[in-house]
């Protein structure tokens, strides 16, 4: 997502990551990652809730899928970094949303793994100001 900053904002588009960690706990993660992006906390899980974001089963989090992903990371070198008691069963998505609210596009994810490209978020940007 990193390498893609300048295409959202070409497109006018600002990025927005939604935790449901606690606010201090989020200080360590963005000093981890050094993410560009604004980072939100959601401890009461509110906008999970709003966009039906359910919790995964056991098969769910540990799916081929999602362990040839973790298997890929830790090849290239990447390591788990804890930041206290993660919910690792919290299922995630992607959604556009326009300013006055509208949701544009939603990917509720089926594992960790199940993420739209980037490209493709970028084409649904596209074909919602058409």
């Amino acid at each position: 997502m990193k390498s893609f900053k300048d295409e959202f904002a070409r497109r006018g588009v600002s990025v927005v990551v939604v935790s449901f960690a606690e606010p201090a706990r989020l200080i360590k993660y963005q000093e981890y990652h050094n993410w560009p992006f604004v980072i939100l906390a959601d401890p009461d899980r509110s906008a999970y809730h709003t966009f039906s974001l359910k919790q995964l089963s056991w098969f769910r989090m540990f799916s081929p899928s999602t362990l040839a992903l973790y298997f890929k990371l830790l090849r290239e070198g990447k390591r788990l970094e804890r930041y206290g008691n993660d919910d690792y069963s919290q299922g995630g998505g992607d959604f556009i949303v326009d300013g006055e609210g509208n949701i544009l596009f939603a990917h509720r994810s089926r594992d960790p793994a199940d993420r739209p490209t980037v490209s493709r978020l970028l084409e649904e940007i596209d074909r919602a100001r058409t």
